[in-house]
């Protein structure tokens, strides 16, 4: 088994931040916080070196703004007849600043597990040229070179209604833990599942 320093501290800079502010979709929806996305991008060279302060702040801390827990659930029409309650589907929508503080927070953990091989290549959620059209490519591939070789290929569904919501806590601070994620980091992420707040 391989053993990997461990990931407790971020530090971030402006440039990282002005990265990620150069890639906001500009007409994406505001939060909770009612900033839209297309107001923090055109004022991002103002902004940067105050919300740095801001994040590494929070980090050190390790307690998230209780403004940031808070998310909007507003229904989102998936198809059919409009009168049909389950034909929509609850979109929760939280501030454009906590998404642009979780993205450095999961874009650092995720180069982290990966440098240290602690996530598989299977994986596809959250990581760089990566998503569920290439797990899905990868895996149709496997399947019609076994076809094609003459093997019999069993194949098992599940759809998990929910499934994010049902992610135990304490058993993904635990996993994090094992893998090396200490100090503020899972700090941070541990305060920011505690007192979620949704409305409609």
């Amino acid at each position: 088994m391989y053993f990997s320093p461990g990931l407790c501290d971020i530090i971030i800079g402006d440039t990282r931040l002005m990265q990620i502010l150069d890639k906001l979709r500009e007409y994406k929806a505001a939060g909770a916080d009612e900033l839209v996305p297309r107001l923090l991008s055109k004022i991002k060279h103002q902004l940067a070196r105050p919300l740095t302060m801001l994040f590494n702040n929070i980090m050190k801390s390790g307690q998230v703004p209780v403004d940031w827990k808070e998310a909007i659930v507003v229904p989102v029409f998936k198809g059919r007849c409009r009168n049909v309650a389950t034909n929509y589907r609850p979109v929760s929508l939280t501030g454009q600043l906590s998404k642009v503080f979780e993205t450095i927070v999961i874009d650092q953990v995720v180069e982290f597990l990966e440098v240290n091989k602690l996530i598989r290549d299977s994986q596809h959620c959250s990581r760089k040229g990566s998503s569920c059209l290439t797990n899905t490519l990868l895996f149709l591939n496997k399947v019609l070179h076994s076809v094609d070789e003459g093997h019999d290929v069993d194949v098992l569904f599940l759809d998990l209604a929910k499934a994010f919501d049902k992610v135990p806590h304490k058993r993904l601070l635990e996993k994090l833990k094992k893998h090396g994620i200490s100090g503020n980091i899972l700090n941070v992420v541990e305060d920011w599942l505690k007192d979620r707040r949704q409305r409609v």
